[in-house]
């Protein structure tokens, strides 16, 4: 989600006190992207057939 539509939605008049409250985990890009890129090689794998 959006920090701005967090911000909006939690009714914060400045960024600053929505980025308080958002946490993200250190490892949680690399997760993602490794994940991505699995997701990626299976489709290949698929085509490949």
């Amino acid at each position: 989600m959006d920090l701005i539509a967090i911000q909006a939605m939690l009714g914060h008049a400045w960024i600053a006190t929505t980025m308080q409250y958002v946490h993200v985990p250190g490892t949680h890009i690399e997760d993602s992207w490794i994940a991505g890129q699995q997701r990626a090689a299976t489709r290949l794998k698929g085509l490949l057939r």
